[in-house]
C-alpha cells in the first residue's frame, strides 16, 4: 500500500512550511534517510526525509507553495503502484480531513497548480499566516475568489496577490479617465520639443529594466516584520560605552593555551555573554518583556545570541543560561549557532529569549544601533576592541577597550538606569578575570 508523506509540524509555533526545492522525482528510488525536499518556516529551513524505503509516486506540490503542516506532500510505495488509496506514514490529528489522505486529482508538481473544484463562499479557509498576511495588508477574505492551496485553501501568496489587485485596477481606471480626457496631441513646439528617438537596441516603447524585485519571504520576510514592528511598538534609545579589555584578552589567552579543546575554544564574546549574564540579576527590567502595559520580569536568563546566516539573522536562545558553566555556555552557543548555519536549528529554540546580545566586533564596528528583539526590553550590541587612550595618574596611557551598544526601551528603563547597567557591565568585563579564577 502507498504511503503518503505529510508536511511535518516543526515546533509549537509553526503551522505552514514553504516547499523551497523538491530533491527527488517522480520514478526516483529512496531510502528512509533520502532529503525529499528542503522547507522553510517562518524561522528556519529544514530537510524532510522520505523515513521510509520506496519509490516515489507522486509530487503533491510545486516548489513555492506554502503548504499548511500534516498535509501530504509526496506519494512514496512500489513502482507502479496504484496511489488512489495511500496509507499515510504519519497519523494527522483527528481534525484534519480523511480526503486528504486520497488521490489527488492530478499528482503530477507540473500539472498540480489549479484546484478541482471551488469552495462555497461560507467554507473558505485560510491558513495561518494568510490571515495574518490579510491583517497586515488590510485585505478581505471575501476579495479572494479561490486559494491556490489544496482543497481551494487560501495561502500566504494570494493574500499577496490579492493586495497587489486592487491598486493595479484602480491604476488602470485612472489611466483611461486621464486618456479619455486628454485633448488631441498638438504639434510640437520650440517650448514643447518633439520626442527623441529611442537609443539603439533599446525599444521606444518599453524603458530599460534598471533593477530586480525580490519579494520578501520565509525568513527574510520575518525578519523585516519583526524589526518593524519592534520599532513601531518601543521607544528605543541607544547609549554607547566602552569597557577596559586588558583582562579579557589576558584571560582569552589563558584559555586559549589549555589543553581541553572545550577551554581552549572559549571566545572573548563567550567571556562577554558571561559577564552579562553576571549582571542581568542586579537590573531585574533588563531580563523581562513588556506584553500588553505590563512587565513580565524574568528569574531564569533565556539569552538570545544573535547569528548571521545565509538566510539572514536568527537569535537561538540558550535556555536557563545562569545555570551554565563557562565551558558549557561557550558549547551551548557554538551548537546553537552551527545548527543555524546549516539551516537545522529546531524552531522551538529560536523564540522565548529574555535578552539578547548581538556582536559585531570581528567586523571592526566600533559602534552601532541594535534594534530590540520585542517582547524584550533591552539588547547590547558587543563591538570591536580598539586601543585608546586613557588619563592615568602617572600620565597618558594606551589601553584596549571593548565597545559596548544598549539599546533600551524608554517606555520601563530610563536613561540613567541604562547608564547604570553599562558601568556595571564594564566593572565585570574590566574585572572579568575574578569571575574565572581558576584560569
Amino acid at each position: 500500500m502507498a504511503t503518503t508523506i505529510i508536511m511535518p509540524k516543526l515546533g509549537n509555533t509553526v503551522e505552514s512550511s514553504v516547499i523551497l526545492s523538491w530533491k527527488v522525482k517522480p520514478g526516483d528510488a529512496v531510502k528512509a534517510d533520502t532529503v525529499l525536499c528542503e522547507i522553510e518556516t517562518d524561522k528556519a529551513t529544514m530537510d524532510v526525509p522520505a523515513g521510509l524505503e520506496g519509490t516515489v509516486l507522486a509530487l503533491l506540490h510545486k516548489e513555492g507553495d506554502d503548504v499548511p503542516v500534516l498535509e501530504p506532500i509526496a506519494v512514496i510505495g512500489a513502482p507502479g503502484e496504484p496511489i488512489g488509496e495511500p496509507t499515510p506514514e504519519k497519523k494527522s490529528s483527528e481534525s484534519e480531513p480523511a480526503a486528504r489522505t486520497a488521490q489527488p486529482a492530478q499528482p503530477s508538481l507540473a500539472d498540480h497548480s489549479a484546484p478541482t473544484a471551488e469552495p462555497a463562499a461560507a467554507e473558505k479557509h485560510a491558513s495561518p499566516r494568510a490571515r495574518q498576511a490579510m491583517f497586515q495588508l488590510g485585505v478581505d477574505i471575501e476579495a479572494i475568489p479561490l486559494g491556490s492551496g489544496p482543497q481551494g485553501r487560501i495561502i500566504e501568496r494570494d493574500v499577496i496577490a490579492a493586495s497587489f489587485a486592487e491598486p493595479k485596477a484602480a491604476e488602470g481606471i485612472a489611466s483611461q479617465t486621464t486618456q479619455a480626457a486628454a485633448p488631441e496631441a498638438q504639434p510640437a513646439t520650440a517650448a514643447q520639443p518633439a520626442a527623441q528617438p529611442a537609443p539603439a537596441g533599446q525599444s521606444p516603447t518599453q524603458p530599460a529594466q534598471e533593477y530586480e524585485t525580490i519579494p520578501l519571504v520565509g525568513i527574510r520576510k520575518r525578519i523585516a516584520n519583526r524589526m518593524r514592528e519592534s520599532i513601531q511598538t518601543t521607544a528605543q534609545y541607544t547609549e554607547h560605552s566602552s569597557a577596559d579589555a586588558e583582562r579579557l584578552l589576558a584571560l582569552r589567552a589563558r584559555l586559549k593555551a589549555q589543553k581541553n579543546p572545550e577551554l581552549s575554544g572559549i571566545t572573548i564574546g563567550d567571556l562577554v555573554l558571561a559577564a552579562v549574564i553576571k549582571v542581568l540579576p542586579e537590573f531585574p527590567e533588563f531580563n523581562a518583556h513588556l506584553e500588553e502595559g505590563s512587565l513580565k520580569i524574568y528569574k531564569p536568563i533565556h539569552l538570545g545570541v544573535a547569528v548571521d546566516t545565509p538566510k539572514g539573522l536568527m537569535v537561538p536562545v540558550v535556555r536557563n543560561a545562569q545555570a551554565l558553566s563557562l565551558s558549557a555556555l561557550s558549547k551551548e552557543v557554538k551548537r546553537l549557532a552551527q545548527a543555524c548555519q546549516n539551516g537545522t536549528i529546531d524552531p522551538d529554540s529560536l523564540s522565548g529569549s529574555t535578552f539578547t546580545v548581538t556582536n559585531l566586533g570581528a567586523y571592526g564596528i566600533e559602534q552601532f544601533t541594535p534594534v530590540i528583539n520585542a517582547p524584550e526590553t533591552a539588547i547590547l550590541g558587543v563591538c570591536a576592541i580598539r586601543p585608546a587612550l586613557i588619563q592615568k595618574e602617572k600620565g597618558i596611557e594606551t589601553r584596549m577597550r571593548i565597545g559596548l551598544s544598549l539599546t533600551a526601551d524608554h517606555q520601563v528603563i530610563d536613561g540613567a538606569y541604562a547608564a547604570r547597567f553599562l558601568a556595571r557591565l564594564a566593572e565585570v568585563i574590566t574585572d572579568i578575570d575574578f569571575l574565572f579564577m581558576s584560569f
